[in-house]
């Protein structure tokens, strides 16, 4: 079981920052960066790791170096949206695609929204069928790509 998280202070909000910017970075640099020892340091990371606030760290890589240049935002709605089966059929179809960044359930029109990233347009033909055919519960897709990023960042305000 995870213990429950206490208040931050400043010198654990200065240290999340710091993770956040680069996790690659010593813990001797960390120490020197919030003013503490480096076994201070490491003593605070673990406790932040066991509460559940540093959840992973990972690598952050380039998709276009990779060939992965078609990012998509897809709008999907669900037949009969009120059976809760059709909604986790859905979600758990999308949690085994590889092309899925991100899956949200949400309010409104459109039941879920997914963050696609995959190589070109045959491609995204491909998922799309594939989304579609895995379950029978897809009403309707609308598909989004991005032509350009503005901002894009995985730190979170840590105030």
């Amino acid at each position: 079981m995870t213990p429950e998280p206490k208040p931050l202070d400043e010198v654990d909000a200065a240290l999340l920052r710091a993770k956040q910017h680069n996790a690659t970075q010593s813990q001797a640099s960390l120490a020197q960066t919030v003013g503490l020892s480096v076994t201070g340091v490491d003593k605070r990371i673990k406790r932040l790791e066991r509460q559940g606030i540093i959840l992973r760290t990972v690598a952050i890589l380039n998709r276009e170096r990779l060939g992965l240049d078609l990012l998509c935002f897809l709008t999907v709605s669900v037949k009969v949206n009120t059976n809760p089966s059709n909604m986790k059929n859905l979600t758990q179809a999308c949690a085994k695609l590889p092309q899925v960044l991100e899956c949200y359930t949400l309010t409104g029109i459109n039941d879920v929204i997914l963050n696609v990233l995959l190589r070109d347009h045959k491609a995204l033909r491909k998922f799309l069928a594939r989304l579609s055919s895995n379950q029978n519960v897809v009403e309707r897709v609308q598909t989004s790509n991005v032509l350009e990023k503005s901002k894009e960042t995985h730190e979170l305000m840590i105030e």
